[in-house]
């Protein structure tokens, strides 16, 4: 399994768009993405692209919610966006969709 990943940038908006699983297997590769966007400290928001992943097991929920607060603690945002039905039924079931998920609509 792998994790394929862009990231694009507009202004002080930084796009992460993994594609693939985010699992035991493939989260490291999430984490050191996410890891280096925050630390790099060059952009106030940080969307994470969900439209692409196929699924999310609950080491990928975790490295989501540690970059969140990381990014939170240094003054980002970050928020998943577009998530698949399978990815918003994961986080649902979690709590996490009201935390993580910012919907088009807001």
């Amino acid at each position: 399994m792998s994790l394929e990943y862009e990231i694009e940038r507009d202004g002080d908006r930084v796009t992460v768009i993994p594609e693939g699983d985010i699992s035991l297997e493939t989260v490291d590769v999430l984490r050191e993405v996410l890891r280096g966007i925050v630390d790099s400290q060059s952009a106030a928001f940080i969307d994470v692209d969900m439209h692409a992943v196929t699924f999310l097991d609950s080491s990928g929920i975790g490295v989501l919610v540690a970059a969140q607060r990381l990014a939170a603690n240094r003054g980002t945002t970050l928020m998943l966006r577009e998530p698949t039905a399978m990815v918003r039924m994961v986080l649902e079931i979690a709590h996490l969709d009201g935390l993580l998920v910012q919907d088009a609509a807001a």
